[in-house]
Parts: structure tokens; C-alpha cells; sequence
């Protein structure tokens, strides 16, 4: 025991400290390790040659968005002629139905001396009445009773009960639109089972003017608020691409502001020859394939049909089993990232 103590244990220890210090020396002087091993490859930026092969299958042209649920916008109720406010026939707050009188107009027009009769015309009291083309209820009115007004004055403004479905669709997904479908599935989480969408175009709700009236003359004007169809779509990548927008039905329960999912069916073809987007340049009508023969690619022009974002559809030009270019010659990655018809399927 007691040479463990004296010889033993120490020598023990010093081992010990020896082997710590050695260790430490080595991590912090130490630059003897290899260079890890390098897989040879360069980042370029191109894009890899690989080759695809034409085959058979189904292309279902389903475009998913997503957007908001909105009331539409306001109307205003417009005298068309020269007079006074004679009348309210509803008060603020009021709901409107179709073809209901919202105010009156008092106009004194002059009528001009027929025949040899010299004597002064005298003016004729005519009443107008302006009438609601759209349901709702009165917002407010611009003008108070006998206040004159000209013709296109706006004399009320009325809150609209009706909504639509609005989103935002990227100007290249407009390509998978252009047989535009009348209506869209929306879906509303948490809220009513999906529903049909009708009235369905791209561009934004517009007001238009509708002339509506009274048997007691000319009629008076309001502006309801309506649609075009297919519009410029302006907005650009940046800007979050143009609106799309359906009428929501009126036996639907819906609120502004909803978050909900839009799903578009612009079509479905079965059985058909279908390539990768990615190795046709062109995305309508006509596009370009380079078709590899014995191992040097070529290019095709095809005609196209529909697509799902991710394969489009060759109607002429390629048959089955032919091998082309997976990737259009010179793309970019950015060229393939979303820019060449991507879209949800």
C-alpha cells in the first residue's frame, strides 16, 4: 500500500496530465489534417443536360389561389336633370330593394312656342324619379330637400349586400386561362361548404351606369356595380399580378374579409402526349423541343395544348418513346422558377 501511494498514484497522475497537455497542444498548433475530399463539381449556374422522354398521360389544367372575400363596392344614385330634391322616399339606414324609388327630382323645363302663337311659353313641372338598380341599404345623401341639382349629381350613396371572391393570379398563369371558364370552386375555412363562383373574370369590378326611371318621365341614372371580362391584367410579377374575381351567390353566407381558396378547372385531357414545361420554349399555341438523336439534340417546333404548370400537352410534332432535351438550351435556374408556366395543379 504504501508504494501504491508513493510510486504508483503519482506516476498515475503525472501520465495523466501529460497526455491532457499533449492534447491541447495539438488543437491549438496542430494543421496536419488532410483536405477534405472534393467532388470535382463547379458551380456553374447552368443547368444540367439531361434528356425526358415524350410518354402518355393526363394533364388536368387546375389552377388553386388564394384571396379574400369582399363586398362590393358602393354605388351612387345620380340625378339626371336640372331641379331640385323633392323628395326622400327612404331614410339613412334604409334597405333598397331592385326597381325601389330612392329620391325625386322637381324640374321646371320651358317648352318652346309653337306656331304663330307669340305668347311666352310657360314652364312645365316635371317629377323624376331616380330608382335602385342594385339591393342594399341607403349609406348617406349628398344634398338635403330643395337643394338644386344638375344632371350627374350624385344624390346617394348606397351600401351594396352583395360580394365577390377576390385573388390575385400571376400574368403568366393568364396563358392557362385563356378559355376562360364561366365559374370557380371557392372554399371558405371554417365557413360554408365549397360553392360554386359565378360570373368569373380577370381584371377589376367596375362601375358602370345604368339608366333606370319612373313613368312620369325620363328615367333617373345609378351607377351599379358590375364586371368586365378579360382586362389588361396590370400589375406585373412585382406587383402581385392582376385580380380575378366571381360573384359570390346570394343564398351564401359571407363576410368581408374571409380568407379563401379559389380553385379554377380550366380544363382536362386525357390520354395525351405530355412533356416536362421545362423543355419547351414557348408556352402557347406553338413551342420549341430540341429532340436528341444519337446523342445531338435538335429543335422541333410542336403545337401545345393544355398545361398543368408542370407538364404541358403536345398535340403535334413528337411521338411517344422519342427522347428530347429535359431543359431548354441556355435556361436559367431563375428561367425555371416559376417563369415558365409553373403553377398549382
Amino acid at each position: 500500500m504504501r508504494v501504491f501511494r508513493k510510486v504508483v498514484l503519482p506516476v498515475a497522475w503525472v501520465a495523466i496530465f501529460a497526455t491532457i497537455a499533449v492534447s491541447l497542444a495539438v488543437m491549438a498548433f496542430g494543421n496536419d489534417d488532410p483536405e477534405p475530399p472534393r467532388s470535382g463539381l463547379t458551380p456553374t449556374g447552368k443547368i444540367p443536360v439531361s434528356n425526358a422522354g415524350v410518354s402518355r398521360g393526363t394533364i388536368e389544367n387546375t389552377l388553386t389561389l388564394r384571396g379574400t372575400i369582399e363586398v362590393d363596392a358602393p354605388v351612387t344614385a345620380k340625378a339626371d336633370h336640372d331641379g331640385v330634391v323633392n323628395h326622400f322616399f327612404l331614410p339613412v339606414g334604409a334597405k333598397v330593394k331592385v326597381g325601389e324609388p330612392i329620391f325625386q327630382v322637381k324640374s321646371e323645363e320651358t317648352e318652346a312656342p309653337t306656331g304663330d302663337d307669340e305668347e311666352e311659353a310657360k314652364p312645365q313641372v316635371r317629377y323624376y324619379n331616380v330608382l335602385a338598380t342594385k339591393a342594399g341599404r341607403i349609406a348617406s345623401y349628398a344634398k338635403e330637400l330643395d337643394d338644386p341639382v344638375t344632371k350627374g349629381d350624385a344624390v346617394a350613396t348606397v351600401r351594396l349586400d352583395t360580394y365577390r371572391a377576390t385573388g390575385s393570379i400571376k400574368p403568366v398563369d393568364q396563358y392557362r386561362l385563356l378559355h376562360m371558364p364561366r365559374s370557380a370552386r371557392v372554399t371558405i375555412t371554417g365557413g360554408p361548404k365549397p360553392f360554386s363562383c359565378g360570373d368569373l373574370a380577370i381584371g377589376d369590378p367596375v362601375t358602370d351606369t345604368t339608366n333606370t326611371g319612373d313613368g312620369a318621365g325620363d328615367a333617373g341614372q345609378i351607377d351599379p356595380s358590375g364586371y368586365t371580362g378579360p382586362g389588361d391584367g396590370e400589375g406585373g410579377e412585382g406587383g402581385g399580378g392582376a385580380s380575378i374575381a366571381c360573384r359570390v351567390p346570394d343564398d351564401v353566407r359571407v363576410f368581408d374579409g374571409l380568407a379563401m381558396t379559389m380553385s379554377i378547372n380550366a380544363g382536362r385531357a386525357e390520354d395525351v402526349l405530355v412533356v416536362p414545361i421545362t423543355a419547351v420554349r414557348g408556352v402557347v399555341g406553338t413551342g420549341t423541343v430540341w429532340v436528341v438523336t444519337n446523342g445531338e439534340p435538335t429543335p422541333r417546333r410542336v403545337r401545345l395544348g393544355l398545361s398543368d404548370g408542370q407538364n404541358v400537352e403536345i398535340r403535334k410534332g413528337l411521338k411517344e418513346g422519342e427522347e428530347i432535351l429535359e431543359f431548354v438550351p441556355g435556361a436559367s435556374p431563375e428561367d425555371l422558377n416559376g417563369d415558365m408556366g409553373q403553377g398549382v395543379g
